[in-house]
């Protein structure tokens, strides 16, 4: 606890190139949006303040290297790596930024805590608990920043912390609704809004599970079914496992954190109904699926609907207008217990084995500022849900009526774990993909209550550690 202490004392200030004035760390955040740090639009200089200790940091012949997830929405991981590369440039880092399909993420994480090579990560949810031991505590950096922008949004808050320590800075979540074809819907008899009445009165499509599964049928008899991914993959096979499973009265734990509630009767019902849909709605191939596949299909025309972010629209506009004319979006299918969204904030986290610790919190304290973090969520138009409350009112979220269901998506959302707290042991069942497999498993077997049993014995295993 002594050596935490001191360097938050030692943290309290920031220290300049000499002969420049000192800010306070609440000033230093004040002046986000008037790019205050800069002589031009990079915001640094090279007089950069410094989130240091008590000598100045030296950047300058030093090197940092980020990691990240690859962007479904290109040309947000262009501008990210632009702005490393840039900032690299005017403080003399050697600054770069990799990035990696989903599922290789957590792999090559372990991997830089293990052999180094990387400074900062980007952590998805439950991660922060896992590698607790091997990340830099930016307590200090997170609620000056929270404390600026409002507040940590609902889906953060509980997620982003571990115990009473920030041990990386959210910068929230990829959205998620259900994309589908307006003329397609139609034409199975589905009363689809129109996008711009949607925005203008919140009527949206509004669908039962129930109702999405025979609504799926007349699609599939069309030609055109639904599209699900149940692979070993970080984002839509948990967006739909999740929610569905909560949904229909089942949970890892209960709120104790303890009491594993998977094996539900509600939940082998809807399982059982899963099943006989997947033939009767669904292609089939989904098991197969990872992120990309149903992108792929959807903007094929391989498929009238799938739950996803907003990267399919992103591309439809960019390369498939006809697509883009004829889509909208709408929150998930409700159940019996619910509607809910699977979130959880993604964090830019620093590895104690980095050899640039000093540099990678000058940068996270440059990145995290209005004008480079708002110009990367400008990019990719609503494609990220923010960490922070300020930006809810970003006026980004009116300039499009078919983002409209994205701008709800946050109220129901709720994190791994749920309903207890997310954990190490949460994020080891994510990792494992037991939630999902156990679909995979019922679709395969045509046994619901089997493979439900062996999820919950998977989540027993774990959670009476």
């Amino acid at each position: 606890m002594g050596t935490r202490t001191a360097r938050r004392k030692d943290d309290r200030s920031l220290k300049v190139a000499a002969g420049t004035p000192r800010l306070s760390r609440r000033a230093l955040l004040k002046t986000a949006g008037a790019g205050a740090l800069a002589a031009g639009a990079l915001g640094t200089a090279p007089g950069l303040l410094r989130w240091a200790g008590a000598a100045p940091v030296v950047l300058k012949g030093t090197s940092l290297t980020t990691l990240q997830a690859t962007y479904f929405v290109p040309a947000g991981q262009d501008l990210f790596k632009k702005q490393v590369q840039e900032w690299g440039q005017a403080n003399g880092v050697n600054a770069n930024a990799d990035f990696l399909n989903w599922p290789d993420l957590q792999p090559k994480i372990s991997a830089a805590i293990q052999a180094g090579g990387y400074d900062i990560v980007e952590l998805w949810p439950g991660w922060n608990y896992l590698y607790a031991d091997s990340l830099v505590d930016v307590t200090d950096m997170t609620e000056a920043y929270a404390k600026r922008d409002g507040g940590l949004e609902a889906f953060a808050a509980t997620d982003a912390k571990v115990g009473s320590q920030f041990l990386g800075i959210p910068h929230g979540q990829t959205n998620d609704a259900l994309n589908y074809r307006i003329s397609w819907l139609r034409e199975a008899g589905a009363n689809v809004p129109d996008p711009a009445e949607q925005a203008r009165t919140g009527k949206i499509l509004d669908l039962t599970w129930d109702q999405f599964f025979a609504l799926g049928k007349k699609l599939k008899a069309a030609g055109h079914p639904i599209g699900q991914a149940f692979g070993h993959s970080q984002g839509d096979p948990p967006s739909w496992a999740y929610p569905y499973m909560w949904s229909h009265g089942a949970m890892e734990v209960e709120r104790d954190g303890k009491t594993v509630a998977f094996n539900k009767p509600m939940f082998v019902d809807a399982m059982k109904k899963l099943v006989s849909a997947w033939k009767e709605s669904f292609d089939e191939t989904g098991l197969s699926w990872d992120d990309s596949s149903n992108n792929k299909a959807f903007l094929a025309g391989q498929i009238a609907a799938t739950l996803n972010g907003s990267s399919i629209y992103a591309a439809a506009l960019k390369d498939y207008p006809d697509i883009a004319k004829d889509m909208n979006h709408t929150m998930i299918p409700r159940g019996p217990a619910g509607r809910f969204a699977f979130l959880g904030t993604r964090t830019l986290a620093i590895l104690k084995n980095s050899k640039n610790i000093a540099g990678a919190k000058e940068f996270l304290a440059w990145w995290f500022q209005d004008k480079q973090y708002g110009d990367w969520l400008h990019v990719q138009a609503g494609y990220n849900l923010p960490a922070m409350k300020k930006w809810a009112k970003d006026p980004m979220w009116g300039k499009d009526p078919i983002m409209y269901a994205f701008s709800k998506e946050a109220s129901i959302g709720r994190d791994q774990g749920w309903a207890g707290p997310p954990s190490a042991k949460s994020g080891l069942a994510f990792s494992k993909y037991i939630v999902i497999d156990t679909y995979a498993k019922a679709i395969q077997s045509n046994d619901a209550a089997g493979a439900i049993k062996w999820g919950a014995d998977q989540l027993e295993a774990i959670y009476s550690r």
